[in-house]
């Protein structure tokens, strides 16, 4: 007969297998709206275990240019694989679909980022993208939109944009003449 752990450490072990599987450093805010969207911990419960688990070593919030972000420590890897039984199959199940189902939504919103101030001319806004590798920038775009709407729009599409957007200026700038 199986043991199964129940309560708080079944919440920390899923928070443990879920980052384990998904393969991205994800910020707090990101765990919790994971977390909230496929009803998995209540979000104090939630908040307690990654306290709790960066506290005892488990995790480590590395500071990366879009937040604290959150990954397995070699001590978190090693508990999880002495432990990962004690979570039922159908949870792991569940948690690995998840995982394969916003991977790329996930590492998305931590390479790319977007962000707009208003810029005091006139109705102008500030608008700043980057694109980000695991251990820094590797765009940033500072431009000037005429509006609140164009902002918006050029900060909505940057995600998707980004890539192609970073090649043509990597294409322009290493053009031989």
């Amino acid at each position: 007969m199986a043991f199964f752990s129940d309560g708080f450490t079944k919440s920390k072990l899923m928070v443990l297998y879920f980052l384990k599987e998904l393969s991205v450093n994800l910020t707090k805010e990101q765990i919790a709206t994971f977390s909230a969207a496929y009803e998995l911990i209540p979000y104090f419960e939630l908040q307690s275990a990654i306290y709790e688990l960066e506290e005892e070593g488990f995790l480590a919030a590395v500071p990366r240019p879009y937040g604290q972000a959150y990954c397995l420590t070699p001590k978190g890897e090693e508990t999880l694989d002495m432990f990962v039984e004690r979570l039922p199959q159908s949870v792991r199940d569940d948690l690995t679909n998840y995982a394969d189902a916003c991977r790329d939504k996930l590492r998305r919103e931590t390479q790319f980022s977007a962000s707009s101030e208003k810029a005091g001319l006139g109705g102008a806004y500030r608008t700043t993208l980057r694109a980000m590798e695991q251990n820094g920038e590797l765009l940033q775009i500072s431009i000037l939109l005429p509006d609140a709407k164009s902002a918006k729009h050029a900060s909505s599409g940057w995600p998707e944009r980004a890539q192609a957007i970073y090649t043509a200026i990597l294409s322009e700038l290493l053009k031989e003449e």
